[in-house]
């Protein structure tokens, strides 16, 4: 019983398997066939009915009745341990014949002093033993020994059918349990890597019948469900962060994702899933509005996105060191991820810098102290100010959240970092690699209006031919929404999953605007690839998991938006097109806090 009860967790103590209908099954008929098959219990009783059966007065031989208790007592303690330790091998064995193993076995153990005094009465042991265990005894009853009797009798009846009972009532209280996830993780942090899907179809709200009631050139019309859906660019990082357990599909746990705030559900924005997939025995995450394909016949199983190796698991922490299959079109494996239960069980796993909070009901988790965030606290909390290498003078200042949350966190937080914003106006030259132009230097001819009466030249191109020719302003200047837009805008620099975008975005924009709890990266469009709306993002960091911009290598991005596509450039380049250093020395960063003096 001791091995039982020690292998468990600290999140599911006494060690409860997630198990299969087929199993669960099992488990009931083995609570029964456990019951019929002890027999410690029912002879214990019978010995103490036996007891007071007894004629006490006469000449004939009359047991004690303190050693027919004793004897009796120690015959029921063995069966009551054989049930409790019966109930926990059923309730952590995860398979049908493991199930019934371990019961024949405890079934041996508790039968070995019925064989040891077998073996004592056939003289295996001693003649003195073989003497003492072949007598026959004769009991004298009482007059009221039949009534007694009877009433012994029922009691056992009723105390084999309680046993029963209690078993099946703790075994169906653990079955309600597992539905809802209490023996497992609530809530997971997924961490995906930088892996892209260049031609993911996502299903827009527009209905339609045939492709031209859609609205672009992009967009066709699935009959599966009457609805346009579109090609983008689905990067899989953009899907980090928090999943809970939402109820059970194909006997496993389903996992939602939420918001990238607080981890709380979204409101509007339809959530990614972790779930298992019967048809390939794989944990898969899918997205109920992206689809692999728009033939029924060719879509892959779940229309997964991700999957892992083939696996029986109940837990998707155990396979998440495991290489995953990532699909981009085609099926690419050895694709790395990341998941681990997001749930505290004492104070160490909150680094010591919080409190593990206990709910009934509830996710285990980390209340931070001041000056520290994060899923375990491990972050400390970032600048409230950072300036650009090369214009000091250029500063971005943290944004605020004036509700507060009650967490400790002033500031607003999208994928656990904080966004931190300028307002500006013409081209942000101390944001870019080349800093301000020179008198001499080489600009095509495109102009960026300033204000209504000064003109800004464009950023400078070291050689037509090379990658610095697709100039970001040059492109998007031929939209005069564009233009308006640099005469006042705000620079907003945010996390995206793994990465840091800094992006050009409109002026109203603010801590009381931004609805930070429904923010998501490849829903809200932040890059795509494909159309003009990407024309937000200017700058973009390596990839890090750092809770500041501060001290990050940061890049201006070429060739990364195929609308823009001529007849010289293929543009067959990774998803962020290619990337030009801000900063010549690696490691250097970009920005960097502004320390209060």
């Amino acid at each position: 019983m001791k091995d039982e009860l020690d292998s468990g967790s600290d999140d599911n103590p006494y060690g409860i398997a997630e198990v299969t209908h087929t199993v669960r099954i099992a488990q009931y008929l083995g609570i029964i066939v456990g019951v019929l098959i002890d027999e410690e219990i029912p002879t214990g009783l019978e010995l103490i009915g036996k007891a007071f059966e007894q004629k006490e007065k006469g000449d004939h031989r009359v047991f004690p009745k303190r050693k027919i208790f004793f004897a009796s007592i120690m015959r029921i303690s063995i069966g009551a341990m054989f049930l409790t330790n019966l109930f926990f091998v059923i309730v952590q064995e995860s398979y049908v014949l493991e199930i019934f193993f371990d019961m024949v076995a405890l079934e041996f153990v508790e039968s070995i002093d019925d064989i040891c005094f077998e073996l004592c009465r056939r003289g295996f042991f001693s003649r003195r033993l073989k003497v003492a265990s072949n007598q026959d005894f004769v009991l004298h009853c009482s007059p009221d020994a039949r009534k007694l009797r009877r009433r012994f009798s029922r009691f056992i009846k009723l105390m084999f059918f309680s046993s029963m009972i209690v078993l099946t009532v703790g075994l169906s209280f653990i079955v309600h349990q597992q539905t809802q996830g209490a023996y497992g993780c609530r809530s997971l942090i997924a961490k995906f890597g930088d892996g892209e899907w260049e031609d993911a179809w996502v299903m827009m709200n527009e209905k339609c019948s045939v492709d031209s009631d859609c609205n672009n050139v992009n967009q066709k019309c699935y009959s599966g469900d009457g609805h346009c859906y579109e090609k983008r660019l689905l990067i899989y990082s953009h899907f980090n962060g928090y999943y809970n357990h939402d109820g059970n599909v194909n006997e496993r746990p389903r996992y939602v994702e939420m918001n990238k705030e607080s981890g709380a559900p979204f409101k509007s924005t339809i959530p990614a899933e972790l779930s298992y997939c019967e048809e390939i025995e794989s944990w898969v995450l899918r997205h109920p509005r992206i689809r692999t394909t728009l033939e029924n016949e060719e879509a892959n199983e779940c229309d997964w996105l991700l999957r892992s190796e083939e696996t029986e698991q109940f837990s998707i922490e155990e396979v998440s060191n495991d290489y995953w299959y990532l699909w981009r079109g085609r099926i690419e494996d050895e694709y790395r991820v990341n998941i681990n239960c997001a749930e505290c069980a004492n104070d160490a796993d909150c680094n010591y810098f919080g409190k593990c909070i206990h709910q009934s009901g509830l996710d285990q988790r980390c209340e931070c102290f001041p000056g520290h965030f994060g899923v375990f606290c491990e972050n400390v909390m970032p600048c409230n100010t950072i300036r650009s290498e090369k214009d000091s003078n250029i500063t971005l200042n943290i944004v605020k959240d004036p509700d507060k949350d009650g967490d400790n966190i002033d500031f607003v937080k999208v994928y656990g970092r904080p966004m931190y914003a300028t307002r500006m106006q013409g081209k942000p030259f101390g944001l870019m690699r080349d800093g301000y132009p020179g008198e001499t230097e080489h600009y095509f001819e495109v102009e960026h209006p300033y204000n209504a009466s000064e003109i800004v030249a464009p950023h400078k191109h070291n050689n037509p031919d090379d990658y610095s020719d697709d100039d970001f302003f040059e492109i998007h200047n031929q939209s005069v929404a564009f233009q308006q837009l640099m005469k006042n805008y705000t620079f907003l620099l945010r996390y995206t999953g793994r990465r840091w975008y800094g992006q050009i975005v409109d002026p109203s924009l603010s801590a009381d605007s931004f609805k930070e709890e429904e923010y998501h990266a490849f829903w809200m469009n932040s890059f795509s690839g494909l159309g003009q709306e990407d024309n937000s993002t200017l700058i973009i960091s390596e990839i890090t998991s750092s809770v500041s911009p501060a001290s990050v290598d940061f890049f201006e991005m070429r060739r990364r938006n195929k609308v823009f596509e001529t007849g010289i450039h293929d543009y067959d380049y990774s998803q962020y097109g290619v990337l030009i250093p801000l900063v010549e020395i690696a490691g250097a960063g970009f920005f960097h806090c502004n320390r209060p003096e």
